[in-house]
């Protein structure tokens, strides 16, 4: 239903008030994709960290955990459609915010078109094996990107609502395998030894495990775009991040430790080296033909998750417009959804262009793990800008709220192990193709540096205020134009 007119008190409005809390954590906690990061990215960390696995995950939590404490700082007090790209622009200068967007445009607007096109390719192979049908995955992935333009389209309750369902879904079953495991381990039982022992620090290939750890908990961000629709946001958003990533640390930390258990801790070799997924596997031996739950809770995990990540991109492009700092036309609004139509179109093509463009050069398998390193490496450098846009706001503009703990020191042992996981897991490169992720990051940032360097990117950058939510029973007031 349209809200009413005294709801919006302009054309740009988003649908104010559309999401209570649970809708907002669940945007988190399915962003996230906690099947997607158990079962499809487990195997690739077990490849990487071995039998520290777990512990690649523990220490992938305390950063992330740390990186939610500061966000919250943000989020706190300056929310806004725009997410990072408005906190930075507003906490150190528009041009650092340009360059916070761009870098997220290799993260939130690539979420539906990484995911979806590995989703094809593991239907694909799943109905070819277990059915004998041979369905492309481009057509899968076709269906799958129109389903979730349709639905994001249609309203931002309806696809929230269709979140909260998915994830119920996915986590009851990954759960339930997990459980499974623990009852029945495989050979050499239940053990954690293995799973933390410190020489494992030593071994270059435990680090890009927790990039690639890290990667498996990005989404929690995804809550701060929605500042504009969710009630209450200076309070319910840093609950719902810091409560997203609490309940996904529970879940890939104890889940990777109950499904090594359960495949055999004494074989972890196998694990990494399995042709088929090795999840699906010893769902096999532990379920039988009950196996296909799995597949469909990672399907669930998939589409929930492009849902998460197109509202959360299309919210960016929109607030992005609003600023002009791209062109105004993306803030569009339809007048009975309340939905950024024409951003909503822009992240469509985004997601057709690099699902097919990249899916058809590497494979939609190999797209998934080289931009998913990529994206993670992206992510690195925009949550330590706003790490140090969390020092200086409370520094220089909130001095009388200034604490050493939330605006010091949390931001710099986040930002020092940031900087230490991202040199140990790029110094000397990775083998190809994943050698090219850090070498494409390199190379969007100095793109971007470039564009401002020579004026061309001037245009991106906001000229006037970026607007904020209002506070409640507040009207919408901008900023100084120096701060965005």
């Amino acid at each position: 239903m349209r809200p009413p007119a005294t709801q919006t008190g302009s054309p740009l409005s988003l649908q104010a008030n559309a999401l209570a809390f649970s809708s907002v954590l669940m945007q988190g906690v399915t962003h996230i994709a906690p099947a997607v990061g158990l079962v499809l990215s487990l195997q690739f960390v077990v490849v990487m960290a071995g039998a520290a696995s777990p512990l690649a995950f523990a220490i992938a939590l305390l950063i992330v955990l740390l990186l939610g404490v500061c966000l919250c700082q943000l989020a706190r007090h300056l929310p806004s459609a725009g997410g990072y790209y408005t906190y930075i622009s507003h906490t150190l200068h528009p041009r650092a915010g340009f360059l916070t967007a761009w870098m997220f445009f290799l993260y939130d607007p690539l979420t539906a078109a990484v995911n979806l096109a590995f989703m094809g390719f593991l239907l694909q192979a799943t109905l070819r094996l277990e059915a004998g049908l041979n369905c492309p995955w481009y057509v899968i992935f076709l269906a799958a990107a129109l389903f979730i333009t349709v639905l994001t389209y249609r309203g931002i309750e309806i696809s929230a609502g269709i979140m909260v369902g998915l994830t119920v879904i996915e986590i009851l079953i990954i759960g339930a395998l997990a459980l499974a495991s623990l009852a029945h381990p495989g050979d050499g039982g239940l053990q954690v030894q293995s799973f933390t022992a410190l020489h494992n620090f030593r071994h270059k290939g435990l680090y890009l495990a927790i990039v690639f750890a890290i990667f498996s908990f990005t989404g929690f961000e995804s809550v701060a775009p929605l500042a504009e629709e969710t009630r209450d946001p200076r309070r319910v958003l840093p609950r719902a991040i810091l409560l997203s990533i609490a309940l996904m640390g529970i879940f890939f930390v104890g889940g990777s430790w109950a499904v090594l258990t359960g495949w055999g801790s004494n074989h972890i070799e196998g694990f990494a080296n399995s042709a088929e997924n090795p999840i699906f596997v010893l769902a096999k031996r532990l379920w039988g033909g009950a196996w296909v739950f799995v597949v469909i809770a990672v399907v669930n995990s998939i589409l929930g998750a492009s849902i998460a990540g197109t509202n959360a991109s299309t919210r960016v492009f929109f607030a992005m417009g609003r600023a002009r700092s791209l062109p105004s036309a993306l803030a569009s609004i339809h007048p009975r959804f309340r939905t950024p139509v024409n951003a909503i179109l822009l992240q469509t093509f985004i997601t057709l262009a690099i699902g097919l463009g990249v899916g058809f050069w590497i494979g939609p398998d190999q797209e998934y793990y080289f931009l998913g390193v990529a994206m993670t490496l992206g992510l690195l450098c925009i949550y330590a800008a706003g790490n140090v846009g969390v020092f200086v706001y409370y520094r220089n503009r909130r001095r009388a709220e200034f604490n050493v703990w939330f605006h010091l020191i949390f931001p710099l042992l986040s930002t020092l192990s940031l900087v230490w996981v991202f040199y140990r897991s790029v110094v000397p490169l990775p083998d190809p193709p994943l050698r090219y992720a850090p070498l494409l990051v390199a190379a969007w940032l100095l793109a971007g540096l470039l564009l401002l360097c020579t004026g061309r990117g001037a245009s991106l950058v906001p000229l006037g205020p970026l607007a904020l939510a209002p506070a409640a029973g507040a009207a919408p007031s901008g900023v100084n134009s120096r701060h965005g």
